[in-house]
């Protein structure tokens, strides 16, 4: 703790510092300006969209941490590029300044992060603003193509170093590794930056036109870009809080699948990441695994729960629950992607599996992980006393991750089996651990 507060310290001096030198220097640049009166309307604007804020999380496991985006920033991008990268310096400190002294007001954070977003911000804009000067030595946003490529450089610089300075402190203050978070967070900016961008030009273009009335004119979309984000992020809640609830329909339906069903989400989760999937798709394999079971809250308990083998019907009225839970799903518009993927988690690579028989490289790559890991999560008894068939004897780990190598390439796909093995393996009893493999 005592070497994380160090580097935590050591940073916030050298971001203040940078940041102190660069105000020096804008500060100067901004008496020589003879914009006031635009630069003071373009302020209390610019006070006016800290307020709204959205919060992103970087991720649904660390719900705690995430990005606050504010519509502030295309205004800030305009300043510079209208009144000169001082004005865009002295316009971002004092907006994140404001608003981190209110929220210190009311106790909702402390003072020192409010300097160190405050400094954050001044290096944001610094960077952005410079790149405009150096590539556009001029005032205003000139219709042509070195102006534009100026502009479109230093809206991508403000995120790009926002990213950075943000991704470096939540990798000292949580002990994560700083590529992951970066990787975490890429989704999100790149949405922010498609979001923004078209409104940074109407923005400024307007503003060179038509003065201070293109602001406003601009501003009633602006604020609209700010209400369709929110809803946005209701959506995205609203999905996980279905899953969660879908989660819960199955646990209370059949409290034994409860642990079963996180531990295959989990094994899902990982495999899907070391298998090269980005991020928020591995994310969706969670989903879907937490959910690949649902169909059987629709069969007949008395099949479920029998401990001895079932006869042919009771085996096909199990065969059932993958389209059943699919039928299930189908109707919820924002899931319709992990559908598919639940309906064929009991495909065979060699076609002899079910519901319909598929082959191959048909069976999607997600259905073909949750496959690998629901076998082996079900070999070595994942399910509880109640569940498993008297006939049949959990296996151990090593038994159950040699099982599915025997039946790699006909029942599992080899890559998929290959990459679960080694996440498995790291389990194993006496197996050695590498700290850094496991958030790699």
């Amino acid at each position: 703790m005592d070497n994380q507060r160090r580097k935590f310290w050591i940073y916030s001096a050298l971001i203040i510092t940078c940041s102190l030198g660069i105000m020096m220097r804008a500060d100067v640049l901004l008496l020589q300006s003879q914009y006031y009166s635009h630069i003071a309307i373009f302020l209390i604007f610019a006070f006016i969209a800290e307020f709204f804020l959205i919060r992103y999380p970087v991720n649904q496991h660390y719900a705690s941490n995430g990005l606050w985006m504010s519509v502030s920033t295309p205004m800030v991008c305009a300043a510079f590029t209208l009144y000169g990268w001082g004005a865009g310096v002295w316009m971002d400190a004092s907006i994140t300044l404001f608003a981190g002294l209110i929220n210190v007001w009311h106790r909702q954070t402390r003072a020192r992060w409010a300097i160190l977003n405050t400094s954050q911000s001044i290096l944001c804009a610094a960077a952005a603003g410079l790149t405009y000067q150096w590539m556009a030595p001029h005032l205003g946003l000139r219709l042509d193509g070195v102006s534009y490529a100026a502009l479109t450089l230093a809206f991508i610089l403000y995120f790009a170093v926002n990213t950075l300075l943000v991704g470096g402190i939540m990798a000292i203050l949580e002990g994560l590794p700083f590529r992951w978070l970066l990787s975490q967070m890429a989704r999100t900016v790149f949405y922010q930056m498609v979001a923004m961008f078209p409104l940074t030009l109407l923005l400024t273009l307007a503003t060179s036109v038509y003065g201070i009335a293109g602001l406003i004119s601009v501003l009633i979309p602006f604020f609209a870009l700010r209400q369709a984000l929110l809803i946005y992020a209701k959506q995205n809640a609203f999905y996980h809080q279905t899953v969660r609830s879908l989660g819960l329909i199955m646990q209370r339906a059949h409290p034994y699948t409860g642990g079963h069903l996180q531990r295959v989400a989990q094994w899902g989760r990982m495999t899907a990441e070391q298998l090269g999937l980005p991020a928020h798709h591995a994310e969706r394999v969670y989903d879907a695994a937490l959910l690949h079971d649902l169909g059987k809250i629709v069969i007949d308990e008395r099949i479920l729960n029998k401990p001895s083998k079932l006869n042919d019907y009771e085996w096909s009225q199990i065969k059932l629950h993958p389209e059943l839970g699919a039928d299930i799903l189908r109707e919820i518009p924002f899931l319709e992607e992990i559908v598919p993927w639940i309906a064929h988690h009991h495909e065979r690579l060699d076609g002899q599996g079910y519901p319909k028989g598929l082959k191959g490289d048909d069976i999607p790559i997600e259905a073909r992980i949750i496959a690998v890991v629901d076998a082996f999560d079900a070999m070595v008894g994942g399910e509880t006393p109640s569940q498993q068939r008297q006939y049949r004897r959990p296996k151990s780990e090593s038994e159950a991750l040699e099982e599915l190598e025997r039946h790699a390439g006909t029942q599992f796909d080899p890559a998929v089996v290959e990459v679960f093995s080694k996440i498995a393996s790291r389990s194993l009893p006496g197996a050695k651990k590498d700290p850094l493999e496991a958030v790699s």
